[in-house]
């Protein structure tokens, strides 16, 4: 039925050659067309399981509380203090402020909390500055303030802006604010205190910007990334390119758009070096003619544009893992083509009749082509069994992909191949035949079986200690860009803030403004003894924007004290303060000093808890990390203790938020990765077995027999065993993306099984010699086109995507070799068995 059907093809494909090339030439053009329009999804979340509860949470809070809107600009001074280059740092806000493609800028704390913070700046001050206010605010405190006013104003070092501060702040309430500040935000990663996001040691300022767009986006990314660095060009410009100045930038919107050029460097650098080497293997090993070389490519072309067409139309772009399936599949495709190219000529060099040629070399090797092509999309369909949302991708694209290739090949190539050789067999391949190696393979193979098998023996027992050694690294930062420039800068803006490790981030939800108060209040109780106990090393909380409501109160018990004294007037004050300037001879505005003097002695008199109510006066975007009104919830980020994030901590700190009410949840990173780990491996593992199954299935309808089975799945079989052992000896660790592909090596490994027991079998000789005259050097050559295709993802950028290209490589090498030498030595050692058995 099989062979009935190949023949009907051939006979069409002769007939309407001419019609079936133009045919896939248009529809090549449509698909090219259409890819054009394909994105590249850069985010690795992209590529998670997505009705995973950890997953959805953790998307869930990246979404609410806006982690992926900002782009930090970070200025640092080599080689003076930051305050030096606050005009820089004005100027490139300002720039900022003006951008069409930017929504807000934040640069300084003071510009944007100012009116808040001055309305109830007593709830902010601890017990101490609460002591030195009410200190401050007596006659003798009045007095003596405004004489260190006159000394300052009349020393030879004042200055215009010594003068603008003293009538701005006569009785110098800011001093005792900074110094609150300083001393209850000592532990803090930031300082405030000067009005603008400087480091501890004050050699960086941190600028954050929120786009219009999101990071998603890639036009817009684009479009911003290149609007940032025009300003920052034109900012140092301005200020006469200050020396010793480091500008850098971060944020999910510059990783987005330096993932995208480093992806689409790697596609092309890949798809380039693996057809040059394609190219040069298939020229260097058949010395094939242009023509040859042309047809290959553009079945190439044909196959892969379609392949990337589809995937378009289905999921509109590529990922971060989908984005290799270019380099696999190069491989894979030619290798078809070359397999009825080597038997298409060999048949018409010796038959002389194109039509017969082509018959003969589809009913023979058209047959292995439909079963390798079976078994390599089986296994690439495999991986949707991880339910991985980039690998289930990965899965449906480069599976359908294979089966287009088949057709393509059977179809396209077929009809090139006859087109080009109207000239006769030398326009096919050259007469002149190059040594291989083939013969002394066969030689070596037919002198020593036994050595090769006892010496195979000991190689695999040797490297099966290998596998022992494997492990498998689950930090993302060891997946992603090798070269990453933003990965760097919020590595050292961390370092310099004591920032160490992937925080936790601890969210409440509750249904009114009332009871998410109350819990942030719990929360906060809860963090402070966390850190205290050292479970956590810092953490970064609402705190920042509003006071804690138990520290509140304990200022109010204190402000009704003060507030409650007969001096505390408004009227006796303002006399107490014009009576001292006067005598003092310092000019001044009355009606400011009664306005001054009010706003001090209104906040003094605010004695209720502020909550989340008030904290709507703030303008502050960065609320909106912490605090979400239209989800009524509020978030908590905590970073790990010295240590890390061990296992005693983790359980420590998950059964403190599971007896919590079930509104708390902790997510992050740590969790995640830590969550998709097992889910993965566990994912991995069923698709390898999967893929296993179906192959002995399809290989079983195809050979008929057991035996024939076990033959053909040996190499692969071994050949997976071997990569393991070889990845454990090297230590390669498996992660997140080369663990998910790794069932792959079934696909493209039992390729060689096939081939070299179809051509034993197929023939009406059944010779061990004979079969690898017939198809040794296209498994030579199959394995190779397919490490070009797959290893040329080595040089990526993208650590993840080179570890791809790496096991797929050693795989393909291994699976090859055991096909090439044990293989054989077993059917040498065997061959008076099958003589008298059909096929």
């Amino acid at each position: 039925m099989v062979e009935f059907i190949f023949k009907r093809v051939s006979h069409v494909v002769f007939r309407y050659y001419k019609a079936i090339v133009i045919t896939f030439i248009l529809l090549t053009v449509i698909s090219l067309i259409t890819v054009f329009n394909m994105e590249i999804k850069t985010d690795i979340i992209d590529v998670l399981p997505k009705d995973n509860k950890i997953v959805i949470q953790f998307k869930d809070f990246m979404q609410k509380y806006g982690v992926l809107d900002t782009a930090t600009v970070i200025v640092e001074s080599e080689s003076k203090t930051i305050e030096d280059h606050t005009d820089l740092i004005e100027t490139i806000a300002d720039k900022l402020k003006r951008s069409p493609l930017i929504e807000y800028v934040d640069y300084s704390p003071l510009m944007v909390r100012k009116e808040f913070f001055l309305k109830y700046f007593p709830l902010f001050l601890n017990e101490n500055s609460l002591n030195q206010l009410q200190e401050r605010l007596s006659k003798d405190g009045i007095e003596r303030q405004i004489r260190l006013n006159r000394q300052k104003l009349i020393s030879p070092l004042s200055s215009p802006m010594d003068s603008e501060l003293i009538a701005r702040d006569p009785l110098n309430i800011n001093e005792i604010i900074i110094g609150s500040l300083k001393s209850s935000h000592k532990d803090d990663s930031i300082d405030l205190s000067a009005g603008y996001y400087f480091t501890k040691d004050h050699s960086t300022a941190l600028i954050f910007a929120k786009p219009k767009g999101k990071s998603r986006d890639m036009e817009f990314v684009k479009k911003f990334k290149k609007e940032l660095d025009v300003i920052i060009d034109s900012s140092l410009k301005e200020n006469n390119n200050p020396s010793g100045i480091k500008m850098r930038l971060t944020g999910a919107h510059i990783l987005s758009e330096e993932v995208r050029q480093v992806i689409r460097h790697d596609i092309i650098s890949s798809s380039v070096l693996s057809v040059i080497s394609i190219a040069l293997l298939i020229w260097l090993a058949y010395r094939v003619r242009l023509a040859v070389l042309v047809s290959i490519g553009l079945t190439m072309l044909a196959s892969l544009s379609m392949t990337l067409a589809f995937a378009y139309l289905l999921f509109g772009s590529l990922n971060i893992v989908t984005s290799i399936v270019v380099a696999i599949l190069i491989g894979l495709y030619v290798d078809y083509s070359m397999h009825m190219l080597k038997r298409y000529g060999d048949e018409l060099r010796e038959l002389n009749d194109q039509q017969k040629a082509l018959e003969v070399t589809l009913t023979k090797t058209g047959k292995a082509v439909v079963i390798s092509a079976i078994t390599t999309s089986l296994s690439f369909f495999s991986i949707l069994i991880t339910k991985f949302e980039g690998l289930y991708e990965l899965g449906i694209v480069s599976g359908i992909g294979v089966l287009l290739c088949l057709v393509t090949s059977l179809l396209l190539m077929s009809s090139l191949l006859i087109w080009i050789s109207k000239g006769g067999s030398q326009n096919v391949l050259s007469i002149r035949r190059l040594s291989s190696g083939g013969e002394r393979l066969i030689a070596l193979i037919g002198n020593r079986p036994r050595l090769i098998l006892i010496s195979g023996a000991l190689i695999l027992v040797f490297l099966g200690l290998g596998m022992a050694r494997l492990n498998f690294d689950n930090d993302p930062e060891h997946i992603g860009n090798r070269e990453s420039k933003a990965i760097a800068a919020l590595q050292a803006i961390n370092q310099k803030i004591n920032k160490k490790g992937d925080p936790l981030q601890i969210v409440i939800k509750r249904k009114n403004m009332e009871d998410l108060t109350a819990s942030f209040d719990s929360l906060e109780t809860l963090l402070f003894g966390w850190k205290r106990d050292g479970f956590i090393k810092q953490y970064d909380s609402l705190k920042v924007f509003l006071p804690v409501p138990y520290t509140q109160r304990i200022n109010i018990k204190r402000l009704k004290e003060i507030s409650g004294k007969d001096t505390m007037q408004i009227d006796k004050i303002e006399k107490i303060v014009t009576s001292a300037l006067d005598k003092n001879n310092l000019e001044y505005e009355k009606n400011y000093i009664n306005k001054y003097i009010t706003g001090i002695i209104v906040s003094l008199n605010r004695h209720k808890v502020i909550g989340l109510k008030e904290l709507d006066e703030v303008l502050d975007p960065m609320v909106g990390h912490f605090y979400n009104k239209d989800d009524m919830s509020l978030a908590a980020y905590i970073y790990p203790p010295e240590g890390g994030w061990d296992k005693k901590v983790l359980n420590t700190i998950r059964g403190a938020i599971a007896s919590t009410e079930p509104n708390w949840t902790l997510t992050g990173k740590p969790i995640l990765f830590d969550e998709i780990k097992s889910s993965i491996i566990w994912g991995s593992t069923l698709a390898t077995i999967a893929t296993l199954l179906m192959n002995i299935l399809v290989i079983y309808w195809f050979f008929r027999k057991s035996r024939y089975v076990l033959l053909v799945m040996l190499p692969v079989t071994l050949g997976f065993l071997l990569t393991l052992g070889i990845m454990g000896l090297l230590k390669i660790p498996f992660n997140f993306m080369n663990v998910g592909t790794v069932s792959l090596i079934f696909g493209l490994g039992v390729d060689y099984g096939v081939y070299v027991m179809q051509a034993y079998l197929g023939e009406e000789k059944r010779d061990v010699s004979n079969a690898l005259r017939i198809t040794g050097k296209n498994v030579m050559m199959c394995a190779a086109t397919t490490v070009a295709g797959c290893g040329s993802l080595i040089t990526a950028k993208f650590i993840g995507i080179s570890t791809i290209g790496l096991v797929l490589t050693i795989g393909t090498i291994s699976c090859a070799a055991i096909a090439l030498l044990f293989l054989p030595a077993i059917l040498y050692l065997s061959e008076g068995r099958f003589q008298n058995e059909r096929f």
